[in-house]
């Protein structure tokens, strides 16, 4: 999702400081859980009841770890939140897209487009000529263009990825590996904090959207046993809020949630609040009056854990000398023309720096060809950089490297310094391009020699891979040059 509007650049991302894991932490608040006791769960409407009709086969033949009597993942009582949404494409690979509108390349379902199949060139009007270095400020060459990874949501967002979810569970018996909403892929731990967070509004008629937490883990060892029968809204409300205490504080998610029918297993909880949002997205956004459970500790659903990590570039996962270059619109022939300026250091990047080349080193090691080595950097940039909006260069690819954030001036002076480094050719591309977003903005992004082809390498949104756009639209985009360096 392209975020340009200058009024999420107020919006913060809260990241929990690190604290010491107490393995024994227990959140049981004794005077929250009389309060709960206490309330008279009124709403006899039949229709805000939520049943289990919908139950998952239990598996008796598959098997559970142990419980696990230490108390570092129990949770229990008190908080609320609210939520809606649209589109959804389902995989049986383990991926959720809920934001069919951008496309997304890592998704194999073949509702997505991928724009390295589009081979139709540019008309003569976005053809470009070949420059040394751009050295004026004209309006054609400010540049800001790019994604920033949403740091909050919609509930509505939130709501319509839980009926995805719950979906894709009632079919496959397991949890997604991941969920895709507003073109930012997001994990089972931090979609349960979404959930959470959205329950914990909800109950307390609160319409705010919810701030997005990243980074939080999967649970150590997930355990539980089987849970049957009901919860009351206060009760499911209470869970929800000992659900953002924990991950709040540790940054993980538990390996159960204490409930009134026992241990209910990460998994579990999970399947549970996708159902009760789920619930919410087709009744009018309410939440029912109570919740009935009915899940066997030896379901296929407790067997799997769901894994996705957006450190791609760790590992080298191929290095194949046959490996191709995508195709794309936005790719050129290579000339034949001197590298010496495309492969030297120059203003904004700082190629030769120390840090830089140490990182180029680190990012590409057991990579053999040149390949494998510029997809590995560009999805470190990519991934390890986040998106900021603003005009021009403002820190350089030394800066940017401090700081971990850039804009898309910014983040190609980085990606153009490593790859340099790392003694491949790269080279800077201006131009106007028109966002998923349906806004126009001057941009920057680079080209990268592979053989005799000059990909196009973009890392200011996720949904960019190696050599294919698709957070901007290449068939439309006017490109006004190719430079060694850039001076704004």
């Amino acid at each position: 999702m392209v975020m340009l509007s200058l009024f999420f650049l107020s919006i913060g991302v809260t990241f929990a400081s690190d604290v010491n894991y107490n393995e024994n932490v227990n959140f049981e608040d004794k005077n929250i859980l009389n309060n709960v006791n206490n309330e008279i769960y009124g709403e006899s409407d039949a229709s805000n009841v939520l049943n289990s009709n919908d139950q998952l086969n239990s598996d008796v033949n598959s098997s559970v770890d142990p419980i696990n009597t230490s108390s570092d993942n129990l949770l229990n009582t008190n908080n609320s939140n609210t939520l809606n949404s649209n589109n959804t494409n389902v995989s049986s690979d383990g991926i959720l897209n809920t934001d069919t509108s951008n496309v997304n390349t890592s998704n194999t379902t073949s509702s997505n487009v991928n724009s390295s199949n589009i081979t139709n060139n540019l008309s003569s009007n976005n053809s470009t000529n070949q420059h040394e270095s751009i050295k004026t400020d004209t309006e054609k060459k400010f540049a800001a263009g790019g994604d920033e990874k949403p740091s909050k949501l919609t509930q509505s967002q939130i709501l319509n990825a839980a009926s995805s979810v719950y979906k894709y569970i009632k079919k496959y018996k397991k949890l997604p590996n991941y969920v895709t909403i507003a073109g930012y892929k997001f994990s089972m731990p931090e979609f349960m904090y979404l959930m959470s967070v959205t329950t914990y509004y909800k109950y307390n008629g609160k319409n705010s959207q919810v701030t997005v937490k990243y980074g939080i883990s999967n649970p150590s060892k997930p355990t539980g046993v089987t849970v049957k029968g009901k919860l009351s809204k206060a009760q499911y409300y209470a869970y929800s809020k000992n659900l953002i205490k924990f991950m709040k504080k540790y940054n993980k998610a538990p390996n159960y949630l204490s409930t009134k029918l026992g241990k209910m297993q990460y998994q579990t909880t999970i399947y549970q609040f996708s159902k009760l949002l789920h619930w919410s997205n087709s009744h009018g956004s309410k939440l029912p009056s109570s919740l009935s459970v009915k899940i066997s500790k030896n379901n296929k659903i407790n067997k799997y854990i769901p894994k996705y990590s957006r450190d791609s570039s760790s590992s080298p996962t191929t290095d194949s000398s046959k490996e191709k270059v995508p195709s794309s619109i936005l790719n050129s022939k290579y000339n034949g023309e001197s590298l010496t300026k495309y492969l030297n250091p120059s203003k904004n990047c700082q190629s030769t720096n120390a840090k830089i080349q140490s990182l180029a080193k680190s990012i590409t090691k057991g990579y053999t060809t040149q390949l494998s080595k510029a997809k590995a950097i560009f999805n470190w940039v990519r991934d390890k950089v986040s998106y900021s909006f603003y005009y021009n260069t403002k820190k350089g690819a030394t800066g940017t490297l401090s700081s971990k954030s850039g804009n898309c001036v910014d983040k190609t002076h980085l990606l153009i310094a490593l790859l340099r480094s790392s003694g491949i050719a790269a080279r800077y591309a201006n131009g106007q391009a028109q966002f998923t977003s349906g806004n126009t903005y001057g941009h920057v992004w680079a080209q990268v020699l592979i053989g005799d082809t000059w990909v196009v390498a973009d890392t200011t949104s996720s949904k960019n891979s190696f050599g294919v756009v698709n957070n901007w639209k290449p068939s439309s985009a006017k490109i006004y040059g190719y430079y060694s360096s850039i001076s704004f």
